[in-house]
């Protein structure tokens, strides 16, 4: 079988508009948080949000084409020409009908959604076209047609844990051998019907993310995109481009519990967490690091506290769990991409990001949460959870295929 690898990665998130940007903001404790300002969210107690702004749609398309985009089109499509400037491919450097793309996403094009019916009920009137990225699949299109590709166009919806089942499904195609090259990951943006609907669920908080803290009272919404090109070892290598890091193995499970609220017993993310483990055919004593899904809400922290020890056992005190949610927000759909690219950061430079806000530790959330500053920290193999409403778990293995680094960690994060 092949070894599915990253050679190349775009983001656009609250804290950094391209995977550079990103790994610094990791590395100084970067808030993106702020009022949201993409529309008037004064009627809802929660009106927090972590948005990719500056967000100039006019740099990046021209306007006939912005007619028709949805802004979770133009972040997917962004973020896509990025990961396919850094894995070094042209349109030259692959056959179209092996290269496909695999998304993930909670909401889709709604905001040209927003659009279509407001103008429908102010005039009576609305253009079609405003429909046409309507769809969860749309920002996948779009991909398509930007690169001419002729594979598969798979979008996957399973609330939060979406782009970790998205990059996991990409893996597994060019794993197999199905497809040569795909471009995965995941888009959400900030729209009314979310915070409407987090904030009747009372989970979204008034002041600061403080996943993991005894005081903390909720998550911030939040915005973006991130997309891996995910090729075979070979490929890469025949290609003379240098893999970043290995989509290892995934693990997905289903609480069957309840449509929001988490199982106590942590069964469900537990499963999920084993299953990527026996995938990636690595035991626990050989991961340095995992990326919470740590959303700051009460029950949640606990839950997936209590999952890890259940994994992990004695282990679990000894491995840094940082949820850098606190600082790019929970991006929904997104969120498990955004992570990703996240931990191949920290990879890259031997550090942990942090857990921001922290300011009370919890007993019932006794982890090293890496709080507030990022820390000196050589990652070999990762795992990264997400869990979404439904009980939709998934983990994602993320191996590292950076050289050795000949700097010492501690002096890698103060350069």
């Amino acid at each position: 079988m092949n070894k599915p690898c990253i050679t190349g990665i775009g983001v656009l998130s609250s804290i950094g508009r391209d995977f550079d940007s990103l790994a610094e903001s990791l590395r100084s404790s970067r808030c993106g948080t702020d009022e949201i300002s993409a529309f008037d969210a004064s009627a809802v107690p929660g009106r927090l949000g972590s948005e990719v702004r500056p967000f100039d749609p006019l740099e990046h398309f021209d306007r006939r084409s912005l007619r028709r985009m949805d802004r979770s089109s133009q972040m997917g499509v962004v973020a896509a020409r990025q990961a396919m400037r850094m894995a070094a491919l042209g349109r030259g450097d692959f056959a179209p009908l092996r290269v496909g793309v695999v998304m993930g996403t909670t909401v889709g094009g709604i905001v040209n959604g927003y659009r279509y019916y407001e103008r429908q009920a102010r005039t009576g009137h609305a253009f079609a076209s405003l429909l046409c990225d309507y769809m969860l699949y749309s920002a996948g299109a779009r991909i398509v047609g930007e690169f001419g590709l002729k594979g598969p166009n798979i979008a996957f919806s399973t609330a939060c844990s979406s782009s970790n089942v998205a990059l996991g499904h990409a893996a597994d195609l060019v794993r197999h051998g199905r497809l040569d090259i795909v471009l995965a990951g995941g888009v959400d943006t900030m729209t009314r019907t979310t915070v409407a609907g987090f904030n009747a669920l009372r989970n979204v908080t008034r002041e600061a993310m403080r996943p993991f803290d005894k005081d903390r009272t909720g998550l911030v919404l939040g915005e973006g995109s991130a997309v891996f090109v995910i090729e075979s070892e070979q490929s890469a290598r025949r290609r003379g481009v240098r893999p970043m890091a290995e989509v290892a193995g995934h693990g997905m499970s289903t609480d069957a519990y309840h449509m929001t609220a988490p199982d106590a017993s942590g069964r469900g993310p537990a499963l999920a967490m084993t299953r990527a483990l026996r995938h990636a055919g690595l035991t626990v004593d050989e991961i340095d690091y995992i990326n919470a899904h740590g959303t700051g809400t009460r029950h949640n922290d606990e839950v997936e506290t209590r999952a890890i020890r259940k994994v992990f056992g004695p282990r679990a005190d000894a491995i840094p769990v940082s949820s850098t949610k606190s600082m790019h927000g929970h991006v929904l759909g997104a969120t498990g991409a955004v992570e990703a690219a996240s931990i191949v950061a920290a990879m890259r430079g031997d550090f942990v990001p942090p857990t921001i806000n922290h300011r009370v530790s919890d007993p019932r959330c006794d982890l090293d949460v890496v709080p507030n500053q990022a820390r000196a920290h050589r990652i070999r193999a990762a795992l990264s959870n997400n869990f979404g409403f439904g009980g939709n778990n998934c983990a994602l293995v993320l191996r590292s295929m950076f050289p050795h680094a000949a700097t010492p960690p501690e002096e890698a994060l103060s350069a």
